[in-house]
């Protein structure tokens, strides 16, 4: 058994007191003591998580009330305390309790910007956008019935100076294209180094691979080009097969899990529809309409991610994709996961979204927090694109939700789930990710 199958257990009940609270030496503590008593194998796994869990919690809620107002009311005209304990009870400042402190996350101010509607607009200095095109590639999408890109980027990693001794073996995972339903022409280019193992172009969570000596200065980069070939895809639910398919429909624990909170949330949201493309609908709704756009803690840091967007009505782009594919397999419609990058002429960014399957139309795409932010924005016409559709500007590297590297990882990642920076390792232990920091750099991308 792995640290991830123990999530489907709960720790016991004076850790969590200490947990919630924020008092994580003291949990610490407790769980060295808990580790010694004879408890199963699977909560001795599931403490070791926990421990692991509150290491990543404790670097990502750096904040205090006062230092975050003073951040805030430095950037924006006339902020006030009341308008940012405002915006923690709306969802828009995620918090969390670090040593009995309520401490906000470390991009909660970020997260106010790309989410609020009107407080960028109160900005002392106006920040930079990119140029809009995403509403006229959509348009042209609906109006020509397809859109095809060519993309070339380079990706990598760079080690943080003292992140490891010189010398010692460092293997590293970055993730590449692979050869989904919209991506075409992969070539690799170039790479820093040579590397040890490419995957298969249909490898789930495709990686190349390098394992290399320390120097000190270690940058390890691939690049890479690849086509985006996206066709429109016009619905209509009187179209749809009597006959479904039923693969893509069980749980995928820890995280795709039928609990009685989410079969009953399914039930309220489908309610007696029959249709599967009409379900499928029903649950896109309700995610766009209702949970807002947060960034959140590492995903690592969250024990059930479907059940933290549902209880908590917020989540980013993950956190909601995982969502839909969840409730969509409780109401039988086959659902699976895509995630890599956003790639623009303009910016380049880690995103996921998910897939869902209708005959007669096979795999379709749904991008929830996309809908999600067309409807703050009050554009319906992005909103229904993103149910059952998809701009040309993904690079795919996963096709599942926590799958297996290859060559398999020692040590658990610094995202467990999904790779869409790069995962490293030494021989003797794993590094969370601010211990190295992400390379995108655009080289290329136009229309084809």
């Amino acid at each position: 058994m792995d640290l991830l199958e123990s999530l489907v257990v709960d720790i016991p009940e004076d850790i969590n007191n200490l947990v919630v609270y924020g008092d994580f030496e003291h949990a610490m503590e407790l769980i060295d003591i808990y580790m010694n008593r004879n408890i199963p194998t699977i909560l001795k796994k599931r403490l070791e998580f926990e421990k692991d869990r509150i290491k990543r919690l404790k670097s990502e809620y750096i904040y205090t009330f006062e230092e975050a107002f003073e951040l805030a009311s430095k950037k924006v005209k006339d902020f006030t305390r009341e308008e940012l304990n405002y915006l923690k009870d709306e969802r828009f400042a995620d918090w969390a309790y670090i040593d009995g402190t309520l401490k906000f996350h470390k991009r909660f101010f970020e997260n106010i910007l790309k989410v609020h509607p009107t407080i960028k607009d109160r900005l002392f200095e106006k920040e930079n956008t990119e140029i809009e095109i995403l509403d006229k590639t959509v348009n042209e999408i609906i109006k020509n019935g397809e859109k095809k890109y060519y993309i070339h980027v380079k990706t990598g990693i760079k080690l943080n100076k003292g992140c490891g001794n010189i010398g010692e073996t460092v293997r590293v995972h970055l993730p590449i294209p692979q050869n989904a339903q919209q991506i075409k022409n992969i070539k690799i280019i170039n790479t820093s180094h040579e590397p040890k193992c490419i995957s298969p172009e249909d490898y789930p969570q495709r990686t190349i691979y390098f394992e290399e000596k320390v120097t000190g200065e270690d940058i390890f980069t691939v690049e890479y080009s690849y086509e985006n070939h996206i066709k429109y895809n016009k619905l209509n639910p009187n179209k749809v097969s009597s006959i479904q398919p039923n693969f893509y429909t069980e749980e995928w624990l820890p995280h795709v899990r039928f609990t009685p909170f989410l079969v009953e949330l399914t039930k309220e949201i489908v309610g007696n529809e029959t249709n599967p493309l009409l379900k499928a609908r029903k649950i896109y709704d309700y995610i766009t309409k209702n949970i807002q756009y947060s960034f959140v803690r590492p995903y690592a840091a969250i024990t059930n991610i479907p059940e933290y967007a549902a209880y908590n009505l917020k989540g980013d782009c993950g956190v909601q994709a995982i969502l839909f594919i969840t409730l969509c397999r409780i109401a039988k419609v086959p659902a699976r996961w895509q995630s890599g990058l956003y790639v623009t002429p303009y910016s380049i960014g880690c995103h996921d979204w998910a897939q869902f399957y209708i005959e007669p139309y096979g795999w379709l795409f749904a991008d929830p927090s996309f809908g999600g932010g067309a409807f703050r924005k009050g554009v319906e016409r992005r909103r229904n694109f993103y149910f059952g559709n998809l701009d040309p500007f993904r690079m795919v590297a996963n096709s599942e939700f926590q799958y297996t590297y290859l060559p398999e990882k020692k040590f658990l990642c610094a995202d467990p789930y999904d790779n869409q920076v790069g995962e490293v390792e030494f021989l003797d232990r794993g590094i969370y990710g601010d211990q190295y920091q992400p390379i995108m750099k655009i080289i290329d991308v136009h229309e084809i």
